[in-house]
């Protein structure tokens, strides 16, 4: 569960209560506004409630408060950016301990990109192993099998190893969009763009080792990785992330992860 200050608690609280009031004004119902807005009722209801402990990450938060304003007829942007993203670090909690029993460290991607290139590495050494030509031994050699100058020996054929796997110089992926929806794109760690694109928008981004792409509505999303078949990033309405790698992206092939962690821009 992520960490929320109490700014973030307070405000949210503030704005959850406006927007519960401006809804009853307007005399719509959650399951209506839910239903324009694709975000699932139970997170309206927590942000007019003011419940973080049910709510995502703060710039996921600060998404819905946009688009949950929006539909009532409000400035979205300028609502949505009174909640505050960013916490104190004065406000974080301490680093925990690790109790008995539990594991000492946490895996990360460099841990993982380690433990790929040591399989690779293990697993080319096998092969070079297997493939390396045997020497006879002496005693085995009978009178018969020497050959002698009128006989030619007969040659034999050399093992060749397999080509190598060709690994893409980059990844690439292209977003058509059927609705609109709220987008992050982090490429080799940077973010590239952040905001909301309009239905029937198409755009296309480029890394040399990893591409994450973060939307707030995964079923208006269709991606494309190296030019393969267009898919959707998940259902509408739905909190999505995937994570697109240059060592295991080919043309056709998608990789995803779900560890959310984007950067809203205004």
């Amino acid at each position: 569960m992520p960490h929320f200050s109490n700014e973030q608690a307070e405000k949210v609280a503030e704005i959850g209560a406006f927007l519960h009031d401006k809804r009853l004004e307007l005399g719509l119902s959650l399951e209506e506004l839910a239903a324009k807005t694709l975000v699932r009722q139970s997170i309206l209801a927590a942000i007019e409630n003011g419940s973080l402990e049910e709510l995502p990450e703060p710039v996921y938060i600060q998404g819905f408060i946009r688009r949950f304003a929006d539909a009532l007829g409000l400035d979205g942007k300028t609502i949505a950016a009174s909640f505050p993203t960013v916490v104190d670090p004065r406000e974080r909690p301490n680093s925990p301990t690790v109790s008995r029993g539990e594991i000492g460290w946490q895996l990360r991607p460099i841990h993982l990109y380690l433990m790929y290139f040591a399989l690779v590495a293990a697993a080319v050494a096998a092969l070079a192993y297997l493939l390396r030509p045997q020497p006879q031994s002496i005693t085995d050699l009978s009178p018969a099998a020497i050959p002698t100058a009128s006989q030619s020996p007969t040659p034999t054929a050399t093992a060749t190893p397999p080509p190598s796997p060709t690994v893409p110089e980059k990844v690439e992926v292209k977003l058509s969009l059927s609705d609109d929806a709220w987008l992050e794109v982090e490429a080799d760690g940077r973010v590239v763009y952040a905001g909301t694109l309009q239905a029937g928008t198409e755009r296309s981004w480029q890394a040399k080792e990893r591409l994450v792409i973060r939307t707030g509505n995964a079923g208006a999303v269709k991606v494309s990785v190296n030019n393969g078949p267009s898919e959707p990033m998940g259902q509408p309405g739905e909190v999505t992330e995937k994570e697109f790698l240059a060592h295991q992206a080919t043309s056709g092939t998608k990789t995803t992860s779900t560890a959310p962690k984007p950067t809203l821009s205004n």
